[in-house]
């Protein structure tokens, strides 16, 4: 069971017209231990045992709802870690996640340990550097394409000034890019969070497909990012959906 809950910051930020803009709330989301309910995590072949601490958010019709932990993070029930013949064909040192039913596909490094975050679909995190983690979550939406929610770069400027960074924190955004896969257009926001006593520096990849908006965020503690970069940024271009 985890028994450290770091931050969880619930938010939801209303587009309109197509528009990011209307009302922003934040509201604190308890974090709440629990014990896995008798699922196998594998990952080349080692099993893993954990819980899972968590934060919230919700969205209705034409919102887009954003629900951020920086350092505290979660696997749900449904994903499955796999192993076996699937992880023979992912590059050494990183576990795949795949869930066809819900559409998701990513790999994360090899050693993180799933913990529970109330409202995310999945969370993984290094025990060690805890702002070393992964966590998705997913989203009721009736756009039918990220890009319906504006051009990239001045929606990286709202999420990160308004949704993604805590109020208490200072987020700035280092760059913004778009890509395709498949027909699928993927945004992907990188930007830093600086609060009293450390800066996170982080990527959101967001994406769109029938009806659920998908966003899984990756990051680091900034005084490791030279060194932690280029798997996040893996990590980031993995975030595949089905």
């Amino acid at each position: 069971m985890e028994k450290r809950c770091l931050m969880t910051t619930s938010t939801t930020l209303r587009v309109a017209g197509g528009r990011v803009g209307g009302g922003l709330s934040r509201v604190p989301a308890a974090c709440t231990p629990r014990q896995r309910n008798g699922r196998t995590m594998t990952t080349r072949a080692t099993h893993a045992d954990g819980g899972r601490p968590t934060a919230s958010a919700t969205s209705t019709g034409d919102d887009l709802g954003r629900r951020q932990a920086l350092s505290l993070l979660a696997m749900g029930a449904s994903a499955t870690v796999a192993g076996g013949e699937a992880s023979a064909k992912v590059p050494a040192g990183y576990s795949p996640v795949k869930n066809v039913q819900k559409g998701y596909a990513f790999l994360y490094p090899f050693g993180w340990q799933e913990v529970s975050v109330d409202g995310a679909e999945v969370t993984v995190k290094d025990i060690i550097e805890p702002l070393e983690s992964l966590s998705l979550e997913i989203l009721p939406t009736n756009k039918e394409s990220i890009t319906d929610y504006g051009a990239i770069k001045p929606l990286a400027e709202n999420l990160v000034k308004q949704v993604l960074v805590p109020p208490t924190q200072e987020g700035t955004v280092l760059n913004a890019e778009e890509r395709e896969n498949e027909g699928l257009k993927y945004y992907t926001i990188e930007y830093t969070a600086k609060a009293k006593n450390f800066t996170r520096h982080s990527l959101t990849v967001l994406a769109v497909q029938k009806g659920k908006l998908y966003t899984i965020t990756t990051g680091a503690n900034e005084r490791r990012w030279p060194k932690m970069q280029d798997k996040l940024k893996f990590i980031a271009k993995s975030f595949t959906l089905l």
